[in-house]
């Protein structure tokens, strides 16, 4: 069978962004890695290629982990979910990674609690509560709307 010149084109430019990225994130430069794989996830994007896409999003939802910002890591990785679902309804290859993030993003919001900081907590338990399971639900939306009574009333 005869391979698709643009397809091997295309994967190998795909193969190339994906080692630039690693290679990035090696020597500490995260801003590039993050341009190297906003790159690869426009070439994904534009071909339609979801399972590509989705597993784009999973490096970038490492990457946003690596340096810290476990909110958009969490949004990013529902993202890669919602793209993999896409290809296969059956996947479930990144629940993992959400629920690794879900508790993290929680656990930083208890500690925004213990410091005070009230805003910052109450952005972490709202982003978290979607992805919350049953269980959790009814605590967060407590947490949540505590927090929201203090802001108010701060203002």
């Amino acid at each position: 069978m005869e391979e698709n010149p643009l397809a091997k084109q295309v994967a190998d430019e795909l193969k190339g962004l994906l080692t630039a990225s690693v290679k990035c994130i090696k020597d500490g430069d995260h801003q590039t890695a993050f341009n190297y794989l906003n790159q690869a996830l426009s070439v994904t994007e534009l071909i339609e290629y979801h399972d590509g896409s989705a597993m784009i999003l999973h490096n970038l939802a490492n990457l946003y982990a690596a340096v810290g910002d476990n909110i958009e890591a969490l949004k990013t990785a529902a993202l890669a979910d919602e793209k993999a679902r896409t290809a296969d309804p059956n996947n479930l290859e990144y629940k993992k990674l959400i629920h690794n993030l879900f508790l993290i993003v929680q656990k930083e919001g208890l500690q925004f609690v213990k410091d005070r900081e009230h805003e910052k907590a109450l952005l972490c338990f709202e982003t978290a509560l979607p992805f919350a399971p049953e269980s959790k639900k009814d605590a967060l939306h407590k947490q949540i709307g505590l927090l929201r009574r203090i802001i108010d009333e701060r203002e």
